[in-house]
């Protein structure tokens, strides 16, 4: 050890200004800073999901109880046990609930340090009949590029099921000059702590923390999970010669979003952890059919916007997106599948997007199924030489919305008939993120429309997300639309509802939304505002632990302050002292140098000018 001396901190990205829209932190949910969540459920489970923000002192594991309920009273246990969480997994703690009925909603909570979590509302799956399934689709969800007001709105809507999210849940970007409010860190996200960082202040967002408390989400990943258009070796925002390996980025990336998503992995094979597809069974009304067209198997995109249709690179009949093994579990569920629908969640859109320059015919985007026509019609030809009837898909990535045929047989496409179309399309809107730019002087529905007549319904400029209604007979699309991004404001209108026909193929037009008052029990408040006011910083979590060269701390502050933070042995000598400065209310982000520390446990203390004291234990390896 060396004697101790007083280190004044600047600011670790000290060029990024301080935002006026940080992160805040609820105080009075410590240690469940960041909520609690549910997914994936089945008939006789589900997934339940917190995160720990561990208190003073505190220098091992947590312990940490679970219970689930009939009653938001907690007086008909139906389900509880013990569990523990460490540094090794972020404080995250994720627990698969079983001996649950079917079709029911049920409440759960946490506790850990004698004190209760949020109250958490979910369900289970239905077995045998079910009359109705509602699901809101969500996708692209940039944090930087908007507020949340769409998972507000889906949130306080209270009359669908569950929420399938489609991918984008995170970005990787760095900061821009047009962003409305600051993701962290400030920086594009590489490493296992980037990506935790940046899920811990996503997860902060109270309008987030609101919709995972409700309902229970399915989801599946997108691109910017880990990276722009990526691929299964590599991605369009991936430099090796600068950013390291892609193969470290993307293991660094499975394990952040494992630890901070409520989904259960499939059985699989530990060679096979990117086998993220997988299905759930709504009765004999839907089978849910989750594929990844991202990062399991799909071939790097040809290069290139626009491209010739006839180009051959592009037809190469061994270029592939799902991958054998994927496209083969994929056709087994279709033609399996016992229930009335096939509603498949994907990542990008799979109707065509074409344009005709001087007698040519481009593609619009290589990243869409369009940059993979061949294995798009091995799929369809799947879904048309088996008679697979009632197949829609559910589409994010575009930023968009969109109701699409899809025009690929039996026959020859008839737009005004919608004979050829193999089955329909409904691509969500992003939550925030910018509208597509590819689509570039394209950005006219009637001129779309005109070049893809199987294209129903297209809004390129709205935010929001879909509400997906499925009976017996039909199944209708809703879209709704936010008033603004720009600001924390609720609001919304409603978009073009358009739906399909059991035993149709394509898509018609309705009047209105489909309307399901009281549908589900009161939905679970939300914390109060005022917990927000606070009078000392609370230390939400140190990256990474076990360290090395240095810490970066992630800080809540209720007021602009000055901290102090001593870095001492497990029995109390000092080590190290520094002081730092908080310009404004919310999360920040500062660097800690242990370079000259020698290897060891320490205690970190952080206390204002009160005396208020905030503790982590620390491993310098």
């Amino acid at each position: 050890m060396r004697i101790a001396f007083t280190l004044v901190l600047t600011i670790i990205w000290a060029q990024s200004p301080t935002h006026p829209a940080r992160a805040q932190a609820r105080s009075n949910q410590a240690p469940f800073l960041h909520g609690v969540a549910s997914g994936d459920p089945l008939t006789d489970r589900v997934i339940l999901w917190t995160r720990i923000t561990p208190p003073q002192n505190w220098t091992s594991s947590v312990s940490v109880s679970w219970e689930v309920a009939a009653d938001v009273q907690f007086t008909q246990i139906v389900a509880s046990g013990i569990t523990s969480t460490d540094a090794s997994r972020d404080y995250t703690v994720k627990i698969d609930a079983t001996g649950l009925q079917p079709g029911q909603w049920y409440y759960y909570r946490f506790r850990a340090f004698n004190t209760y979590s949020p109250i958490g509302r979910t369900r289970t799956l239905p077995v045998g009949t079910a009359n109705r399934l509602r699901i809101a689709v969500a996708s692209c969800a940039d944090y930087q590029n908007g507020f949340y007001t769409a998972y507000e709105n889906i949130t306080r809507r209270n009359d669908i099921d569950l929420v399938i999210h489609l991918g984008d849940y995170i970005y990787e970007y760095g900061p821009s000059q047009n962003s409305v409010r600051q993701a962290e860190p400030p920086q594009e996200i590489l490493t296992l702590n980037d990506y935790r960082i940046r899920y811990s202040h996503y997860r902060l967002d109270s309008s987030l923390q609101w919709l995972h408390q409700n309902y229970p989400m399915i989801g599946v990943w997108d691109d910017h999970e880990l990276a722009d258009n990526a691929w299964k070796a590599g991605a369009a925002n991936h430099d090796p010669n600068t950013e390291g390996p892609f193969q470290n980025r993307r293991i660094a990336m499975l394990q952040a979003y494992q630890e901070w998503l409520p989904f259960r992995l499939p059985d699989f094979s530990s060679s096979d952890s990117l086998r993220i597809w997988r299905s759930f069974r709504w009765g004999n009304l839907a089978e849910i059919i989750l594929i990844d067209t991202r990062h399991y198997a799909r071939d790097e995109q040809v290069r290139g916007n626009p491209l010739n249709v006839n180009d051959p690179n592009l037809n190469n009949p061994n270029r592939t997106m799902l991958g054998a093994t994927q496209l083969s579990w994929l056709s087994q569920q279709l033609t399996s599948s016992p229930s009335t629908w096939k509603l498949i969640g994907q990542q990008v859109m799979i109707a065509p997007l074409r344009v005709s320059l001087l007698g040519n015919t481009y593609i619009v985007n290589s990243d869409q199924w369009d940059g993979y026509p061949a294995e798009r019609q091995r799929l369809m030809d799947t879904i048309i030489r088996n008679n697979i009837q009632n197949v829609a898909f559910l589409t994010g990535d575009i930023h968009t919305s969109w109701a699409n045929d899809l025009p690929f047989g039996p026959g020859t496409y008839d737009p005004s008939t919608g004979a050829g179309s193999t089955a329909v399309e409904f691509v969500t809107p992003s939550i925030t993120s910018a509208n597509a730019s590819f689509i570039g002087n394209l950005g006219n529905p009637t001129i779309i429309s005109q070049a893809n007549p199987h294209v129903k319904y297209v809004n390129l400029t709205q935010h929001g997300y879909l509400v997906l209604d499925v009976t017996d007979q039909q199944v209708q699309g809703d879209w709704y639309f936010v008033n603004t991004i720009t600001q924390p404001q609720s609001g919304e209108t409603q978009g073009e509802s358009w739906y399909v026909r059991r035993g149709e193929r394509f898509l018609r037009r309705a009047n209105a939304p489909v309307l399901a008052p009281n549908y589900n029990p009161p939905l679970i408040p939300r914390s109060s505002a005022t917990s927000l006011v606070t009078p000392s910083p609370t230390l939400i979590g140190v990256y990474p632990n076990p360290a090395q060269n240095f810490i970066t701390l992630q800080l809540y502050t209720p007021q602009p302050q000055t901290l102090s933070i001593y870095l001492t042995t497990l029995g109390g000598q000092m080590v190290e002292s520094y002081t730092l400065t908080l310009p404004s209310t919310g999360t920040h982000y500062y660097q800690v140098p242990l370079d000259k520390i020698a290897q060891g446990a320490f205690i970190l203390t952080v206390e204002d000018k009160k005396g208020t004291k905030s503790s982590y234990y620390l491993l310098k390896q």
